[in-house]
């Protein structure tokens, strides 16, 4: 059963409350380093920060011989799991996986305080940056499962343990997941409000169902096999003419609301403008896809529709665009149009346009259309 404008097929990820100059560094990546969605690739961009900066700034603590094996044993290490991090089924595992990175990071600070003199110390604000990390890109209340980790590493990492020291973990390790819980309120929020504005964006306001741009999103989607059904209710104009505008909303509001009702749970609506509207049926060649239309028909009518529809299917080829097929179905309704109305027809049938539309033969049809 399809029930709106995001149903059916898996949507790709969409990083919409990610920052935009976030979403477009991410676009200059290789597409190998852009796996794992916006919280694995975060996490590979704060091993390579932590790293920089370390690599940038390490040299003014002059460190030793010893010291310097220390941190190329380090940084190889994490040079090695940042490459291992592009090979990981990510999308398969829980949405604190990437809690990885954070943790590598406190354990390398920690390795670095007990095996080094020189740089003993200097890095512990790096925690902050993995408690920020953690409350912009995982679940909330993940920043508690890092932390039973992170204060002993800090401690690790200090020059020194007294007193101060102690008290000083226990006021930074409140301000940690502070910090981190707040910032998951504010990505849940906004997460919320980007997933209200792309649905608002993609929804038809009358019939609740995908609107135009939604369509030509999934269109993008179609393969061969698919079917792209173009239905039109009958005489629609009439019926404003006669019962008025706010009856005619009236019955695009319920026909929209029986396709998201009663279509498979992998198919799709939208509404293609005025009375006419758009099925993309998946996987399931012309016969079957009429049979469909026919069964919606049959619901339709069994439900008081105060107008019939007719229909026009075309079913995608490898020799088939999205938009080919569209234009071929918008052929098959014009002809079960001219036979009467209420009624379905495929491309083949229609003036011997069949699935596969040559570009020429579309640009002419759409100047007919």
């Amino acid at each position: 059963m399809s029930s709106g404008p995001h149903a059916g097929r898996p949507r790709r990820d969409d990083p919409a409350w990610v920052p935009s100059w976030v979403v477009a560094f991410l676009r200059r990546l290789p597409q190998r380093w852009r796996s794992g969605g916006p919280a694995v690739v975060a996490g590979r961009a704060l091993l390579l920060v932590t790293g920089a900066l370390v690599a940038l700034t390490v040299w003014v603590l002059s460190p030793g011989p010893a010291d310097q094996v220390v941190l190329a044993a380090v940084g190889l290490t994490a040079v090695g799991l940042l490459v291992l991090s592009t090979a990981l089924p990510w999308h398969g595992w829980s949405p604190r996986a990437p809690l990885a990175f954070p943790l590598t990071v406190v354990v390398a600070l920690a390795v670095l305080g007990v095996g080094t003199d020189s740089v003993a110390g200097a890095y512990v604000p790096f925690f902050v940056l993995c408690f920020v990390y953690v409350g912009v890109f995982l679940p909330p209340h993940t920043a508690f499962g890092l932390l039973p980790v992170a204060v002993p590493l800090y401690l690790l990492a200090s020059e020194q343990l007294d007193a101060k020291v102690v008290v000083r973990t226990v006021v930074v390790a409140c301000t940690w997941v502070l910090v981190a819980e707040l910032l998951a309120q504010l990505a849940r929020r906004q997460r919320a409000a980007a997933d209200v504005l792309v649905r608002d964006a993609r929804t038809d306001p009358l019939t609740t169902i995908g609107n135009r741009r939604d369509l030509e999103d999934r269109m993008l989607r179609l393969v061969p096999g698919d079917t792209v059904v173009v239905c039109d209710l009958d005489h629609f104009k009439q019926l404003n003419d006669t019962r008025g505008h706010a009856f005619g909303d009236q019955v695009l509001r319920e026909f929209g609301a029986m396709l998201a009702t009663h279509l498979r749970r992998d198919d799709y609506a939208a509404r293609f403008g005025g009375e006419e509207f758009v099925l993309l049926l998946h996987a399931s060649g012309t016969g079957p896809a009429m049979d469909v239309v026919e069964r919606l028909r049959q619901t339709w009518s069994e439900g008081g529709g105060a107008a019939t529809f007719s229909a026009g299917c075309a079913t995608l080829d490898v020799g088939t665009s999205a938009q080919q097929a569209l234009v071929a179905a918008d052929a098959a309704l014009y002809a079960a149009k001219r036979d009467g109305r209420n009624r379905t027809r495929s491309a083949e049938a229609a003036d011997g346009w069949g699935p596969r539309v040559g570009a020429d033969s579309v640009r002419d049809l759409s100047h007919e259309l």
